[in-house]
């Protein structure tokens, strides 16, 4: 089952990714800043969760 924790990272890394997209673009109201800082956030909660429970997955040594 080596395949779970590798798609799991990689769609943390792909939601970091897209974390970054977000926080970097230009806003053009006071509305849209506050939409992309909760947008941003919940992308790179998500990220950093997944990827901790992708890297517990891989080590937890044969369980599964």
């Amino acid at each position: 089952m080596i395949r779970a924790p590798l798609i799991m990272a990689a769609v943390g890394v792909a939601a970091g990714v897209g974390s970054a997209i977000v926080f970097t673009r230009p806003a053009r109201s006071e509305g849209a800043v506050y939409a992309r800082r909760i947008g941003g956030t919940m992308l790179a909660a998500f990220a950093l969760i997944l990827l901790g429970f992708a890297v517990a997955l891989a080590t937890a040594g044969g369980v599964a």
